[in-house]
C-alpha cells in the first residue's frame, strides 16, 4: 500500500526496498495498535527482521506465489519466528494453506540441507518439523492478526475448526495426526469445515451461505468466469519498460527445455 498512499514529501521513485519495515518504521508506522502483515519480504534485510520481532509485526509467506510469479524468498526462512504462511493470488494455483505448507516446509528444508552439503558435508538432521509447517499455517495466522480467538480449541475463541477424515487413503493408520495432515492430506480428505460455529461443509459437502443452492451458486460463479476471462482475453499483454523502477532492471529467465529431441514442450 505504501505506493499507493505515499506521504507528502516522499519520493515516487521507490527501490526494492521501499516496502520494508524500516522504511515503514521510518513513517510512525509499526509501534501502533494495528497489525500490519509484510507480504513475502524477498527484500528484507537482518534489521527489518529485528524490527518485526520488537514491534510484534508479521511476515506472511506465500510459497506458491512467491515461486510462481518469482518474487523470490531470498532470507524469509530467517524470520519463521515472526511469520504465518498464507495463499495470495488464489485464482492462479491452489487455494488450500496446507498445499502452502507443505511447499514451505520442503523448500526450507532444502535451503538448510543446501547450507550443509555446501561444505561437503550431509545433513545428521532434521532442520524443520512438519509441527513448524502446521503452526505458521495456523497459530501464526491468527498472531499476524493479533486475533487471540482464532487458531485455537479453547473456550472462547471463533469456533473455526477443519475436521479431516482418518479413513481416506492418504491418512490412513497415520500415528502423528501433525505430521499426517501436513505431510500427506489434501483437500478431499477434510470432512467438515467449520466457520464462527457454522457448518461450511458438512459430511464431505459444501454448504451454500444462507442455505442457497450450491447448483445455483455453480452456475453464476461460471457466468462471473465467462465473463472475466473474456475481458482478460481481450486484453493486450504489457509491454515492459527497460527498467522496473529507476535503476532497477528487467531479466530474461532461461527457458527449460523438457522434452527429447525437437522442442522443449513449452
Amino acid at each position: 500500500m505504501l505506493h499507493e498512499n505515499l506521504t507528502e514529501g516522499t519520493s515516487a521513485n521507490l527501490s526494492l526496498d521501499d516496502n520494508t519495515p524500516s522504511r515503514l518504521n521510518d513513517l510512525g508506522f509499526l509501534n501502533g495498535s494495528t497489525a500490519i502483515v509484510f507480504s513475502h519480504g524477498t527484500y528484507f534485510s537482518a534489521g527489518d527482521a529485528l524490527l518485526l520481532r520488537s514491534t510484534k509485526q508479521f511476515l506472511s509467506i506465500t510459497p506458491e506465489s512467491e515461486h510462481h510469479y518469482g518474487h523470490g524468498q531470498t532470507v524469509s526462512h530467517l524470520i519463521q519466528d515472526q511469520a504465518a504462511l498464507g495463499v495470495d493470488t488464489h485464482f492462479t494455483y491452489s487455494a488450500d494453506i496446507i498445499g502452502q505448507a507443505r511447499l514451505w516446509l520442503q523448500r526450507a528444508r532444502l535451503i538448510f540441507y543446501d547450507q550443509v552439503r555446501a561444505n561437503w558435508e550431509i545433513p545428521r538432521n532434521n532442520p524443520m518439523s512438519a509441527n513448524q509447517a502446521f503452526l505458521l499455517s495456523t497459530r501464526a495466522g491468527a498472531q499476524a492478526l493479533r486475533r487471540p480467538d482464532l487458531g485455537v480449541l479453547v473456550e472462547g475463541a471463533t469456533a473455526d475448526i477443519v475436521v479431516f477424515d482418518g479413513d481416506t487413503p492418504n491418512l490412513l493408520g497415520w500415528s502423528d495426526p501433525v505430521a499426517a495432515v501436513v505431510l500427506h492430506s489434501n483437500v478431499g480428505d477434510v470432512r467438515h469445515v467449520i466457520v464462527d460455529g457454522e457448518f461450511r461443509k458438512k459430511d464431505g459437502k459444501l454448504i451454500p451461505l444462507k442455505g442457497g443452492d450450491l447448483k445455483d451458486f455453480q452456475a453464476k460463479f461460471l457466468e462471473s468466469t465467462k465473463r472475466i476471462q473474456d475481458i482478460w482475453a481481450k486484453t493486450p499483454l504489457p509491454v515492459y519498460p527497460a527498467e522496473f523502477s529507476p535503476g532497477i532492471f528487467y531479466g530474461q529467465a532461461v527457458t527449460v527445455d523438457a522434452q527429447s529431441g525437437p522442442g522443449t514442450g513449452y
